[in-house]
């Protein structure tokens, strides 16, 4: 079970927001917008402020991010530039979010080296599943995709430093692990089908015989 098993539940509970959203006319983009400015107030508060405050925002800049969606496909107004848009305002919210964890850890080197694991790794879960998908490859999955690491991240900034230090060793771990899994589903797949595709041997012996001079005559 991971944090997207309990999206749908989520998003019925957001269903009169996402109502009122769409009623109102506001564009998902504008949504998408909202919840980066929210995540750049997080990554701020991760960096100089109280880090229960930090972790609210994190989680609200979450909210943000399935409203935006939820507005999108209700409101019928879906577009690949609001997809394309999200996934890139999702990716410099992560930024933000660890830039303002690794100032707060100034003078522990350690703490600042995972921290920028976890980001990395967080970065390349999202491109291995994007590069996949240019390749016609679909990809999902994993340890640690998107939801857990804001509700893992929210989770262990209640819990002051201490608390966060943990979770960034576990964010740097297993984001890096699931990257990896996903970068080995690929490959199976693709292999799998170079071997669908690749003609059969007897094929080939046929063919090479088809095209092979006739012997000169006596």
């Amino acid at each position: 079970m991971n944090a997207k098993d309990f999206k749908p539940a989520v998003l019925r509970i957001l269903r009169p927001i996402t109502g009122a959203l769409i009623r109102s006319g506001i564009h998902p983009n504008t949504l998408s917008y909202a919840g980066l400015a929210v995540s750049l107030a997080a990554g701020w508060l991760y960096g100089e402020g109280p880090l229960g405050w930090a972790a609210f925002l994190l989680l609200l800049a979450g909210v943000f991010d399935l409203l935006d969606g939820a507005v999108a496909r209700e409101g019928h107004r879906m577009s690949r530039f609001g997809a394309f848009l999200d996934s890139n305002l999702d990716r410099y919210a992560e930024i933000a979010v660890f830039l303002g964890i690794v100032w707060r850890f100034q003078g522990e080197t350690l703490t600042q080296v995972v921290a920028v694991l976890g980001i990395t790794g967080s970065l390349m879960v999202s491109y291995t599943k994007a590069r996949a998908e240019g390749l016609g490859q679909e990809v999902s999955g994993g340890m640690l995709q998107r939801p857990e690491r804001i509700v893992l991240l929210a989770l262990g900034s209640f819990f002051l430093e201490g608390g966060l230090r943990v979770v960034l060793w576990v964010l740097a771990v297993f984001t890096n692990l699931t990257s990896v899994q996903r970068m080995v589903l690929v490959a199976r797949s693709m292999a799998r089908e170079e071997a669908s595709e690749a003609p059969d041997d007897g094929d080939v012996k046929v063919e090479a015989r088809e095209i092979e001079p006739a012997p000169p005559s006596a």
